[in-house]
């Protein structure tokens, strides 16, 4: 049996005081969706402002792979093959 990978999940400031003040989260899924589900399970607060009630992306929020947009990737369903780093970005 294989566990996911374990993400270091990179928290704005902005969305700090929805996830207990922590600036980073170690999360672990096998898809960018699964690793913000998980996320979003650990600190509830924080899970509004990053998805929709329908679980896609919310409009004012960006997610990285590294240093790739999902949004150029498979989005939600990027897989996650290696323990990466996943950025959570603020955007206009």
């Amino acid at each position: 049996m294989f566990d996911s990978p374990v993400v270091s999940v990179h928290i704005p400031q902005a969305l700090r005081s929805f996830a207990g003040g922590q600036h980073e989260i170690m999360a672990s899924g096998d898809t960018v969706g699964e690793v913000l589900e998980a996320v979003g399970h650990e600190y509830p607060a924080i899970r509004s402002h990053l998805m929709s009630a329908e679980g896609d992306l919310q409009a004012g929020v960006a997610v990285f792979l590294g240093p790739r947009s999902i949004r150029e990737m498979q989005g939600l369903a990027t897989p996650i093959e290696l323990a990466e780093t996943l950025s959570i970005v603020p955007i206009a």
